[in-house]
């Protein structure tokens, strides 16, 4: 009879799928703390006076740390039509402006 991790634990199915599933997790998170760290090593060691990027919980703020401008009145020109509309309804437009060209030509 064969024995297990401990001497008094004999082998079957179970324990030897169970040190299997253990090592494999083990491996993958040992691999993914590998990788993040190298990762961040490398970044420290390229850019290293980076800020973190900043998180406001009310939402006043931008993620450098910066008040968010206030001014609502961006425009973007449509490439279709060329009309000249507001920030918050070009992706809407743009939508519509496309599909009509597509269903005219």
């Amino acid at each position: 009879m064969t024995l297990g991790r401990d001497a008094m634990t004999p082998l079957t199915i179970l324990s030897v799928s169970e040190t299997i599933y253990h090592n494999l997790l083990t491996s993958m998170v040992q691999d993914i703390v590998s990788r993040t760290t190298s990762r961040q090593q490398l970044q420290d060691a390229r850019y290293p006076g980076l800020a973190p990027l900043h998180h406001d919980q009310r939402g006043a703020l931008d993620v450098y740390g910066r008040p968010k401008p206030q001014e609502a009145s961006v425009y973007f020109r449509c490439p279709n039509c060329s009309r000249d509309l507001s920030a918050n309804r070009f992706a809407a437009h743009l939508e519509r402006c496309m599909s009509r060209g597509a269903r005219r030509g």
